[in-house]
């Protein structure tokens, strides 16, 4: 199965100046958002992504991706 996935401004250090790329990838049938991070992302950083996207609608890292779907990740925004 191939999906897209995009990470946002915030990852760049961990994605080789990837950030806000489409990355074209295969993945195994059932695998979850959160395995497809890990393949970008070490595991303690994982706890900075705050919203995922996939095919424009909120989802959760235990989402089981489809073939074709967009996945989009953004990163914690802080402020005060």
């Amino acid at each position: 199965m191939k999906v897209s996935i995009k990470f946002y401004s915030g990852f760049e250090k961990y994605l080789k100046n990837r950030s806000n790329q489409d990355m074209s990838l295969d993945v195994q049938p059932g695998e979850d958002i959160k395995l497809i991070i890990h393949r970008f992302l070490p595991k303690d950083i994982v706890g900075f992504v705050g919203v995922v996207l996939v095919n424009k609608k909120i989802t959760n890292l235990d989402y089981k991706v489809k073939d074709g779907d967009m996945i989009e990740v953004f990163p914690v925004v802080g402020g005060g």
